[in-house]
């Protein structure tokens, strides 16, 4: 009997919170298979979402691009509204995990707000505020799209997508620093993700109490502790995103804890894992951490030296926002060094990429950043001849 729709739909989303990803690929390679030969367009896209979701978690994510840009294009062509919100979420997803994209995520998520609400189908709307919300630079802006979604969620009686938008809701107060509201909404995003099943969500929820704990020097060591179950569970399903974002929270909760001993352990970790799934986004992510890290060694030429393999690794996967953010950086290192004429230089290539982004907050940021380094090197200067201060260009 031929596989319906819902079903397949159903059949994925069990899986997915499951964390059988692995079994999702081999499935949904059949039925794309079956239907390209029998002609069934739907179960075509439903299929190549499946692909694309569990590839996405396993960190394939040239092959995840790939075939959400195929759904996309299909559901386009079929004309199927669900369908094509479905795409252009997990091409979000895909792009926001995968690469560090957020521009194009955005713009993605933005139509799939506009053609679910049209449409009127109130979870994938509520599907593409979260992932608005996600990637949100500000925490209010987080918090806004976070009460939709709980408000939604709610009215549909989805615990799933409830928990997800908790924990949106709490990543943005540990943004704020309001630790105390931020444990009471994750605890229950726990009970919501564990009534649902969802074992990766679970876990992510119980790494991100841990992030909280590790805050007080009483419960340090249970936060470090429900971190590494985090990570493990992450590494135990092969769910490459969250591995890497869990040795990220671990790493920035040794830089809090002034330990950068266990915190280059955790980079080195990071580094590791880009390395071994060959991916360009994670080690230029990596390696701006590794500068900022000697930086705070007092290492400056060796900051500089990571930051620049950042803005070229940056510059090689097509990536003109961090690579705009890591020349910055390195023109920061210049500056703490009275390099003036080194550190102008980066800072006016990382405006002009920002400027090309139609970045006008950052560009307006560079901006005064340069004035500021001309009002140094005037300063440096006249100190240098009253015999107070180094020589500098």
């Amino acid at each position: 009997m031929p596989t319906k729709t819902d079903s397949l739909r159903y059949d994925i989303r069990q899986l997915m919170k499951a964390g059988a990803f692995h079994e999702i690929v081999d499935r949904c390679h059949v039925e794309l298979t079956l239907a390209r030969r029998e002609k069934r367009q739907s179960i075509e896209v439903i299929a190549l979402l499946g692909l694309a979701d569990a590839q996405c978690s396993l960190g394939h994510f040239d092959f995840a691009r790939d075939y959400s840009s195929q759904a996309l294009e299909r559901a386009d062509q079929i004309r199927s509204a669900s369908l094509v919100v479905d795409a252009l979420n997990l091409r979000a997803r895909v792009a926001r995990e995968g690469y560090f994209q957020t521009g194009e995520a955005f713009d993605d998520y933005r139509r799939a707000v506009d053609i679910a609400f049209e449409a009127g189908d109130m979870r994938r709307y509520a599907q593409a505020l979260l992932g608005m919300g996600e990637i949100a630079a500000s925490p209010a802006d987080s918090s806004k799209q976070a009460w939709r979604v709980i408000d939604i969620a709610r009215e549909l009686n989805d615990e799933q997508l409830e928990a997800r938008g908790i924990l949106l809701l709490s990543n943005a107060l540990i943004r704020k620093g309001d630790h105390n509201k931020a444990s009471d909404g994750l605890l229950v995003a726990l009970r919501k993700a564990q009534s649902a099943n969802d074992r990766l969500l679970e876990s992510v929820i119980i790494g991100q109490q841990g992030v909280i704990l590790a805050q007080d020097v009483d419960t340090f060591d249970r936060g470090m502790e429900q971190q590494l179950i985090a990570l493990e569970v992450s590494r135990g399903l092969e769910a490459i995103f969250h591995e890497f974002m869990r040795l990220y929270t671990l790493t920035m909760t040794m830089l809090a804890a002034q330990d950068l001993g266990e915190a280059r352990a955790y980079l080195d970790q990071m580094l590791a894992l880009a390395q071994d799934v060959e991916h360009g986004p994670y080690e230029m992510y990596t390696l701006g951490m590794l500068g900022q890290w000697q930086e705070l060694r007092g290492k400056p030429e060796l900051a500089i030296s990571f930051y620049g393999r950042a803005v070229e690794k940056a510059r090689a996967v097509g990536n003109p926002a961090y690579e705009a953010r890591y020349l910055y950086a390195l023109g920061a290192v210049h500056q703490s060094q009275w390099e003036f004429a080194a550190a102008r230089s980066h800072f006016k290539a990382a405006k002009a990429l920002y400027q090309a982004l139609d970045d006008g907050r950052n560009a307006t940021r560079v901006r005064a950043t340069i004035l500021y380094s001309y009002l140094l090197a005037v300063a440096s200067r006249i100190m240098h001849v009253l015999g107070l201060g180094r020589r500098q260009d």
